[in-house]
């Protein structure tokens, strides 16, 4: 038993003896490895920190401390201290301001010279009060207008002095210019071909033209050839006939 136990005892020390040299440089190899990672980590660590800290610094260097806000500019005082609100310019004058201007203006300028938009005699009259035998519904209805024969593209022209206040595509007298007079009068022109000559905002003259009769009334395409003239005070349908004569 003894004998078993020192003949262990020498094995192990030879093999200490033999081997020792490679263990213990292996240690040392992990060692300086170990080390070498701590020291690494910790200059990287050290490195970003340093990296955020000076752009912090940078971003708030870049940043004015006194840049006024928008509310503050907009609302600059004057000598006094009494704050006053800019009312922001109009880029253009649209429609309803242009409208207003054309109410404005004496009645002497803009209604004294009325015209007949076509030349063409009348094939419907005017009938608010009384109704009339539609060809095209073939059913008796108002007619807030008077249809003049005009040829397809015949010119339409201005009745009056004015200013247009909308073109559009009417559901039932298709393409319709509307323009605006003073003392509260507007005069309607509709089955206009497609593509007015003239566009929401623009003045016009008595004679000018803003269009060409077309066919595109779906409400009396059975009639012939004609331009539908309408007009309205204060939004109350007028006979045309009164107003221009």
């Amino acid at each position: 038993m003894q004998n078993n136990e020192h003949s262990e005892s020498n094995r192990f020390r030879k093999f200490f003896q033999e081997k020792g040299y490679y263990i213990v440089l292996l240690l040392c190899i992990l060692a300086v490895g170990i080390s070498g990672y701590i020291f690494v980590s910790g200059a990287v660590s050290e490195k970003k920190a340093l990296n955020e800290q000076t752009l912090s610094v940078a971003t708030s260097a870049e940043i004015p401390e006194d840049k006024p806000s928008s509310s503050s500019t907009s609302g600059k005082t004057q000598s006094g201290g009494s704050t006053q609100t800019q009312k922001p310019a109009s880029a253009s004058s649209g429609p309803a301001d242009t409208a207003d201007a054309a109410a404005q203006e004496p009645a002497s300028e803009t209604l004294s010279v009325r015209v007949w938009p076509v030349s063409g005699e009348r094939i419907a009259g005017y009938s608010m009060q009384e109704l009339s035998f539609n060809q095209t519904t073939q059913d008796w209805r108002t007619h807030d207008g008077i249809d003049l024969a005009a040829l397809a593209g015949e010119p339409v022209r201005a009745a009056c002095t004015g200013t247009v206040t909308a073109v559009y595509d009417d559901e039932f007298f298709g393409t319709t210019v509307v323009l605006s007079h003073p003392e509260g009068y507007e005069t309607i022109y509709a089955n206009l071909a497609a593509m007015p000559a003239v566009s929401a905002g623009m003045r016009v003259t008595a004679g000018d033209t803003i269009g060409s009769v077309g066919e595109s009334a779906l409400l009396e395409s059975a009639s012939t050839s004609h331009l539908h003239f309408a007009v309205r005070q204060n939004g109350e349908s007028v006979d045309p006939v009164r107003f221009i004569d």
